[in-house]
């Protein structure tokens, strides 16, 4: 079974069968004391019922590596994953070198019969997109990235459903430049997120969806912390 689930901001829960790899999860209120942005919405579970196999970073900013949520998790179970900067973060939150992977752009893992790859992303230093292919469909998270057109090269996958930020704030795409990253790769449906966590940093996702129009890319929004079969999504 191949599901998903938004549980806020960039962060996704994804069923690969028997296994669950979580990307990006923001279950703190850590920003706060950062940068001064509260949280507009609940975190859906504690950090420490984060049970999954793999919890893969985009990159090492806080609200994607949040030590504040890490440092509740499962270091005996759970595989870290991320790019060269994350790994190192991970490092010094105590994890073991033998729980940690490290997957730059241009290199993928295998997860039984899901295949995970890490894509360029233009945002920070070492900053990655994930891609998962599983059960013959392919999902594109963009993670945290300006428009560049280096982004177009992920049409090789032949990606079924892109999922990406809207914001328009803090080194992100805004959602016209996230539409016309959506129609150059032309998915079968086009997904928003990175918006309604924080007041100063959020964006109405209808205006997405408005720009995919007469695309003939289907426009569908997750309801937060809901689990979806990801066939459902596309069919």
């Amino acid at each position: 079974m191949f599901k998903l689930r938004w549980i806020g901001q960039n962060g996704f829960m994804i069923t690969l069968g028997d296994k669950t790899v979580c990307i990006d999860p923001y279950l703190s209120n850590s920003v706060l004391n950062v940068d001064g942005f509260n949280r507009l919405i609940p975190p859906p579970i504690s950090p420490s019922e984060l049970n999954v196999d793999i919890i893969a970073t985009t990159h090492d900013h806080v609200d994607h590596l949040d030590k504040e949520t890490l440092k509740y998790t499962n270091f005996n179970k759970t595989f870290y994953l991320g790019p060269t900067s994350c790994v190192e973060h991970f490092k010094l939150l105590g994890i073991k070198e033998e729980k940690i992977i490290q997957l730059n752009a241009g290199n993928s893992i295998r997860l039984n019969d899901a295949v995970i790859t890490a894509v360029y992303a233009d945002h920070y230093k070492d900053s990655i997109g994930i891609i998962v292919n599983y059960n013959d469909i392919t999902i594109y998270f963009v993670g945290d990235s300006l428009f560049n057109k280096r982004l177009f090269e992920v049409k090789s996958f032949n990606i079924d459903i892109i999922v990406t930020c809207i914001n328009g704030k803090l080194g992100n795409m805004n959602y016209i430049e996230a539409a016309k990253l959506s129609k150059e790769i032309n998915p079968k449906v086009g997904i928003p997120c990175h918006y309604g966590m924080f007041a100063e940093n959020t964006e109405d996702p209808s205006n997405y969806k408005e720009e995919l129009k007469n695309s003939g890319i289907k426009y569908f929004e997750l309801e937060f912390n809901k689990t979806y079969n990801v066939r459902d999504i596309i069919s």
